[in-house]
C-alpha cells in the first residue's frame, strides 16, 4: 500500500467515526426531550405524577398572583376550562407574565398537589397568526 492509500484510509476512518459519534450523540439528546401536557391532562393524573419531572402548558388564571420580590417567589394558578393547578416558582418573573398569559411550566407535583416549578416560560402572542375569515 502506498502512503497515499494509507492517508486516505485513515481519513475515511476518521470521517466515519465522526459521523457515528454525531448520530449517537444526537439520539441521546432527543431522548432527554420531554412531552408537555395540558392542565386537564395533569388534573386527571395529578396523584400518579407526584415526584415525576413534568412539563405543563396552560394559561395563568385570574386567581391572585403573588409575587414576593424579596425572596423571588411567584405563586399563581394555571388552568384550562374547569381544570386548574396551583404553581409555586422560585426565580425571576418573566416579563410577559400576567393573567391570561400562555405559560409552560417544568417541575414536579408536591405532596399538597402544587406544581413546584423549576422553570417557567411565557409564550408571547404571535402577531403573525393567520386571520380568521369574517362571514
Amino acid at each position: 500500500m502506498s502512503k497515499q492509500h494509507v492517508k486516505l484510509s485513515i481519513g475515511a476512518v476518521i470521517i466515519v467515526a465522526s459521523m457515528v459519534y454525531l448520530m449517537f450523540s444526537g439520539i441521546g439528546a432527543t431522548g432527554s426531550t420531554m412531552y408537555y401536557m395540558t392542565v386537564p391532562e395533569l388534573y386527571q393524573q395529578v396523584a400518579a405524577l407526584q415526584g415525576e419531572a413534568i412539563r405543563v402548558s396552560g394559561k395563568v388564571t385570574a386567581d391572585p398572583i403573588h409575587w414576593d420580590v424579596r425572596n423571588l417567589r411567584l405563586t399563581f394558578t394555571m388552568g384550562e376550562g374547569e381544570a386548574s393547578v396551583p404553581v409555586s416558582y422560585k426565580g425571576l418573573k418573566p416579563d410577559m407574565f400576567q393573567t391570561g398569559a400562555d405559560v409552560i411550566v417544568e417541575g414536579q407535583i408536591g405532596q399538597d398537589g402544587t406544581l413546584v416549578a423549576s422553570n417557567l416560560m411565557t409564550s408571547c402572542p404571535s402577531k403573525y397568526e393567520e386571520e380568521k375569515p369574517t362571514s
